[in-house]
């Protein structure tokens, strides 16, 4: 699954990249108008079929969508920008990745200049207890992350559906990303990087914009409001007055969405394996 974003300089490469590696099929995901080289790309490709968004649809949405339509019960999802080495990606590779069963395996990144880029993101406890996370890069083995860096990935489908996919309603990609992720280890499943699949960047990796936002209300609501009580997940009284003071919403706007929320995790309280706060005591550091 090819995520296109901006321009389209390397998407031709990138096909043939994608095509010597042996996939089913090429999704390719764009946002609309149609672009104009379309129709001579799927003549090259018979393997490849373009879904077209609108311009206001989150990258967690489009892939979501594309999800259902894909053949596969792996999807390997990369950006347009992004440098794949097929002599380095082989079906070996994807049959030890299939075998661990996991959620999603993560590549490894480095820039242009081929430098290692920290894409390992691991959650710390920041100042005054205050959630946070730190990316360090993971060279080596198979290092917890807390998110699929830059949505890419060998997903499992069965086990992403079963989280329920991305959250449509957050738009910022840091906190879709990170809502994904740290509910994926919350309920039990686990997103790791894979030192045998290896990317780059073509270009200058865009910055992740981690600024607190609408995403990171639902993303604290969602998961660092819940606690295990018990054998179940449950919205704390004390995240409630958190919320409500620095939600910057009206009374009313907080309280529908503080509902909805807490519906949500009534229905699912008993996948709640872990809360945040477990979560951040246990977590596996790579060296």
């Amino acid at each position: 699954m090819l995520l296109n974003r901006g321009t389209r300089p390397f998407r031709r490469d990138l096909f043939d990249q994608l095509c010597k590696i042996g996939v089913r099929e090429v999704l390719s995901l764009e946002s609309g108008p149609c672009p104009y080289d379309v129709e001579a790309l799927s003549k090259k490709h018979d393997i490849v079929r373009f879904i077209i968004f609108s311009q206001q649809s989150s990258t967690g949405a489009r892939i979501d969508a594309a999800m259902r339509e894909a053949l596969s019960d792996h999807i390997f999802v990369v950006q347009g920008d992004m440098k794949i080495n097929a002599a380095g990606i082989s079906s070996r590779v994807f049959a030890k990745i299939s075998e661990r069963g996991r959620l999603c395996a993560v590549p490894v990144f480095r820039n242009s200049l081929g430098e290692l880029i920290p894409t390992a993101v691991s959650p710390l406890p920041g100042k005054g207890g205050i959630f946070d996370v730190q990316p360090t890069a993971a060279a080596d083995g198979e290092v917890a992350t807390l998110m699929p860096w830059d949505y890419t990935g060998i997903y499992r489908r069965d086990k992403h559906f079963g989280i329920g996919g991305f959250d449509p309603l957050i738009t910022e990609p840091w906190w879709q990303m990170l809502d994904y992720g740290m509910r994926a280890w919350l309920w039990g499943e686990e997103i790791r990087t894979h030192s045998a699949l290896r990317m780059g960047y073509l270009d200058e990796m865009l910055p992740q914009n981690s600024t607190p936002g609408p995403g990171y209300r639902r993303f604290f609501l969602k998961n660092l409001a819940v606690k295990r009580r018990g054998d179940t997940g449950r919205l704390t009284r004390s995240g409630w007055w958190s919320y409500l003071h620095s939600s910057g919403e009206s009374a009313s706007a907080t309280r529908k969405t503080w509902k909805e929320i807490q519906s949500w995790v009534n229905i699912n309280r008993y996948r709640f394996l872990h809360d945040a706060e477990e979560i951040t005591e246990l977590w596996e550091w790579g060296e």
